[in-house]
């Protein structure tokens, strides 16, 4: 309910046309307010003809002086882009600027011309004030009139340099939205409505013969083509009652763009009556919605560049009712279904104030029902309507349909509660229900300034449709970690509609390189050096990464890389996962934990030549993140420490831990070096070479540590003990040692030994210059170790040898020197 609205005045009909489409709203956030005589500024017209187009990408920021960081910026250089603004000839937008009657005829008739609309020249002679028009004016206001966008005022007046109020310009989107196209085609216009570069947009209308009792009708529609050569796979998507082809909101103008950049075509139309359609909605009935959906998909299988083995269909609130019922009727043409908010049955809807059987006895009566709305004008309902809902089981027709289906649904919607989603994936052969979590019917698109929740529905919806069509699911990467680890925009849903699981091989592929990959849930499920494939727990979407290596630098997967990801083999890793999968068995919590020792990570290491009590490795002194930081600082003030090799974290970071000025560890000398987790990297070895340096020049006792002091701190480690003359069965009873202590792995099992085969005994080899699993018997892992201290991390020998001297030295106590 508008509270400011009068259902009487002049403006009633425009305003509910524009509300209803989502083009206009509410001036007022606590309430439901038009402000009809509110002022309307250069940049609201701008920013709403932008809305309408679906707010394509601007290349690049807008010339004028006055529109860098305001909420308009992208919008004035769409609006200079197309040649609809020049500015106000200063150099300026003048966005904020009140608009004129004259501007606004301007503005919209450059626009028609945009569109490729039908104007016509008016003659402003017989109108009082037609003196007042200025020049530069003249061919807008007298198409704008023409053309039946822009009327007169009381008086015989144009008024044209009046301020434009709220009223006056939902009059004119409503005259505007009647405007036929200057030259219908079958085949997209040469010259699109909207071509960003990565999609095009061309208005088009098809012509429906007279079919099964429903009149000869045309179809307008709009289609979307990604850019680019190929054989795209097209979605026909239908609209719900009373809305029309651009959706609630402008939702499916959102949509259909995030369908297109994942490589997706669409038509989306207006049914019999509804929208630009000429046709009587009294006509519209199941079976008509059935005939339009099925003339679209074949007008989109006409096209080139599309490829018509690869239709699918989606709808919204009735819409959705209707793509399971063109699904059920048409097996051979839609693939794939979506349904958004879908309804299974529409005669208890709400839809009729009296109830479905009174609604239906006056349409029997009248001919047609009255159906009224709060949000546009009426609609009359044809007695056809009413006899296909009653007798059309929609569930029953689900069951028909082999296609895969997925039923998304709001958990807020309260229009198509969830359990309409439920009961169409029941019913389906190959059914499956999204939930999104806060989302109304509308996906929230009323209330979210960015649309967040529609896009990310869109987006998901995408993924469905590219796994049916092909197998894969086609994604970008939305971030990189300092590590190399990246992230996508492939959600933990998108990979559901693969089946993907835990244990299962997905094939990935970037920048042309193909790969099989497991998919798991911690780095560790995978060797050393290997890709693993999991969910990024804080996105909700899928990562890919290294194991102790840099996927980002190694495949040249930058922000904005596309990335494929198909099901290889279902379960074809789960037994060596299920080996691997320990992070469960891990806990933060020190009851759990024999000892301090243990749960901190913290020991001496005593092997070889390196002398008692002069080097330890432990899990954090000073970041907090698992909890053990302050165990392990009170375990290295006991031992003595004096000098730090920190290889996680930069001074900056450091020293920004909570708790770290207090600490005993500030006190120590420490050298923050920010490793990375690729051995082989050169600044990886770059660093390494500057800590032990620092070792070498610093006293000891020495601790080393990473976050977990099982890593990066066990590949450093095992290179000193290698050093030092540690033997293979020494190193690897070390470094498994945090296995034991974190995960509670059992000492020679075999999960123990798999782990070992793919980190310690891989790091070994990789210190010996060995290829994966060649056997270290008889390698001289002392020299191998030095090669490689002077040969990869840079040492010479004489500080190779200080190194020696360092580890093997006993430490004099403080004490017993005083």
């Amino acid at each position: 309910v508008w509270a400011d609205l009068d259902p009487s005045a002049w403006y009633a009909e425009a305003v509910n046309y524009v509300i209803g489409n989502g083009i206009m709203g509410s001036t007022s956030t606590e309430a439901n307010l038009f402000n009809p005589t509110g002022t309307v500024t250069r940049a609201t017209v701008y920013q709403t003809l932008y809305n309408m187009e679906g707010k394509p990408a601007v290349a690049e920021a807008a010339t004028f002086s006055d529109v860098a960081g305001t909420w308009y910026a992208d919008s004035a250089a769409w609006a200079e882009d197309a040649g609809l603004t020049t500015g106000d000839g200063t150099g300026a937008y003048a966005g904020d600027r009140a608009v004129t009657r004259a501007e606004l005829a301007t503005i919209f008739t450059r626009y028609a011309q945009v569109k490729g609309l039908t104007t016509a020249t008016g003659d402003l002679s017989g109108y009082a004030d037609a003196a007042d028009v200025a020049d530069w004016a003249s061919d807008g206001m007298s198409a704008a009139v023409g053309s039946g966008i822009l009327g007169g005022k009381p008086g015989n007046l144009l008024d044209p340099n009046g301020t434009a109020v709220r009223a006056e310009l939902a009059t004119i989107l409503l005259n505007f939205s009647k405007l036929s196209p200057a030259e219908e085609t079958e085949e997209p216009a040469e010259e699109p409505v909207v071509d960003n570069g990565a999609y095009t947009e061309t208005a088009v209308s098809i012509e429906v013969p007279e079919t099964d009792g429903i009149p000869a009708h045309t179809v307008p529609a709009i289609v979307t083509i990604p850019s680019g050569e190929g054989k795209f796979p097209a979605v026909v998507m239908l609209h719900g009652t009373g809305s029309d082809k651009h959706e609630a909101g402008m939702g499916y103008d959102y949509a259909a763009p995030v369908l297109a950049e994942a490589g997706i075509a669409t038509i989306r139309f207006d049914f019999m009556g509804n929208g630009e359609s000429t046709a009587s909605y009294a006509d519209y009935c199941y079976t008509s919605a059935n005939i339009d959906a099925k003339a679209a998909a074949d007008y989109m299988a006409g096209l080139e560049s599309i490829d018509g083995e690869k239709l699918g269909i989606m709808g919204w609130s009735q819409g959705g009712t209707n793509a399971l019922l063109a699904a059920a009727a048409y097996p051979e043409t839609f693939k794939a279904v979506v349904t958004w908010s879908g309804a299974t049955t529409l005669n208890g809807s709400t839809l009729f104030a009296e109830g479905f059987d009174a609604a239906y006895e006056q349409a029997k009566t009248n001919g047609t029902y009255t159906m009224t709305f709060d949000w546009r004008d009426p609609l009359e309902v044809g007695t056809r309507w009413f006899e296909e809902v009653e007798s059309t089981d929609v569930l029953a027709e689900t069951a028909k349909i082999t296609a895969p289906v997925v039923a998304i649904n709001g958990d807020l919607d309260t229009t198509v509660p969830p359990e309409n989603a439920t009961a169409i994936a029941e019913a389906a052969q190959n059914g499956t229900v999204w939930m999104i979590e806060g989302a109304d019917h509308t996906y929230n698109v009323f209330t979210e300034e960015d649309h967040a929740t529609i896009l990310k529905t869109a987006a998901d919806t995408a993924a469905f449709f590219q796994q049916a069509f092909d197998g894969a699911l086609t994604g970008t990467v939305t971030s990189v970690s300092k590590y190399g680890n990246v992230t996508t925009d492939l959600s933990l849903e998108a990979m559901g509609t693969i089946d993907a699981e835990a244990g299962d091989i997905l094939t990935i592929t970037v920048n042309g390189t193909s790969m099989d990959v497991p998919y798991g849930t911690a780095y560790s499920d995978v060797d050393n050096g290997s890709v693993i494939s999991l969910p990024d727990t804080d996105t909700n979407t899928l990562a890919v990464a290294i194991n102790m290596g840099n996927f980002a630098e190694t495949y040249g997967a930058a922000e904005g890389t596309v990335i494929t990801v198909a099901m290889k083999e279902k379960g074809g890793y789960l037994e060596e996962y299920q080996i691997r999968n320990i992070d469960s068995l891990r806990t933060n919590d020190r009851a759990d934990y024999a000892s301090d020792e243990v749960f901190a990570n913290f020991r001496p290491v005593v092997m070889g030549d390196i002398a008692e009590g002069v080097l330890y490795r432990s899990s954090s002194p000073v970041n907090p993140e698992l909890g053990r930081n302050t165990y392990a600082d009170a375990l290295a003030e006991a031992a003595g420490i004096k000098t730090v090799l920190n290889l996680a974290d930069n001074e900056e970071t450091m020293k920004a831990y909570e708790g770290y000025a207090e600490s005993h560890y500030a006190t120590l000398n420490v050298v923050p070096l920010d490793m990375g987790v690729d051995f082989a990297a050169e600044d990886f070895n770059a660093k390494l070479k500057t800590g032990l340096e620092y070792m070498i020049a610093n006293e000891g006792p020495y601790l080393v540590h990473c976050n977990e002091g099982k890593d990066r701190a066990g590949f450093v480690t095992a290179l000193l003990e290698a050093l030092m003359g540690g033997t293979v069965d020494e190193i690897k009873a070390d470094y498994m040692t945090s296995y034991e202590n974190y995960y509670h792995v059992e000492k020679d099992s075999e999960q123990y030994n798999k782990i070992a085969e793919s980190n310690i005994m891989n790091t070994l080899r990789t210190i010996a210059g060995l290829e994966e699993g060649a056997d270290l018997a008889g390698v001289d892992l002392q020299a191998a170790a030095e090669t490689y201290l002077t040969g990869t991390v840079g040492l010479s020998a004489e500080q190779v040898d200080a190194l020696r001297a360092t580890l093997s030295a006993a430490v004099v106590e403080t004490e017993q020197v005083a």
